[in-house]
């Protein structure tokens, strides 16, 4: 899976610098550059397409939801997680149709979970077919019983499973049920 391309923006130093030191533990994160200035982070996040912006709200010049609107309308595949002191911002955020939104000071859990389900939501790519198949898994069918009921063969199924598997780095079904439950795919 390719990693997960990261810009961060935050006009306070300290804020930013403990969310590079966090990210450093997300193997499958790539910060490509951080900004404390915004007007130059969304020049950068134009023009180099993130696949995920960390982005705080309060800030001069350009506020993160100023940003996030230009992005919205600029690049469709761009994620954005705001992070602030406020929580009064959360509905504004809601409205602009970001991914996440997280407390300052961001803890290791929630960016993590908030990581994972971007990375099953954005780069994991499960198609309705696969989560439909995931589905009648988790009921216990076998591949057999599986196509039988979506009207392709067993073979096509096994394909499918492999293809998940893989997709999502589990070792076994058990595994793979537990994934799904845990990021909401069944």
């Amino acid at each position: 899976m390719d990693k997960i391309k990261t810009v961060i923006i935050d006009d306070e130093p300290r804020s930013l610098n403990r969310l590079k030191i966090l990210f450093e533990n997300f193997k499958e994160v790539e910060v490509l550059e951080v900004f404390e200035d915004s007007e130059e982070g969304l020049k950068y996040i134009l023009e180099k397409e993130p696949d995920l912006v960390m982005l705080d709200v309060e800030m001069p010049k350009l506020s993160g939801l100023e940003i996030a609107d230009e992005v919205g309308k600029r690049i469709a595949n761009t994620k954005i997680i705001f992070f602030s002191a406020y929580s009064h911002y959360a509905i504004k955020a809601i409205k602009a149709s970001v991914f996440d939104y997280l407390l300052k000071p961001v803890s290791i859990d929630e960016l993590k979970e908030s990581l994972q389900r971007f990375k099953t939501k954005y780069k994991i790519n499960l198609n309705e077919r696969e989560i439909e198949i995931i589905r009648e898994m988790s009921n216990g069918l076998s591949s057999k019983s599986i196509g039988d009921k979506l009207f392709i063969s067993k073979h096509t199924v096994d394909t499918y499973r492999r293809a998940i598997l893989e997709k999502t780095e589990c070792q076994n079904t058990a595994e793979l049920i537990k994934y799904a439950v845990k990021n909401g795919l069944i």
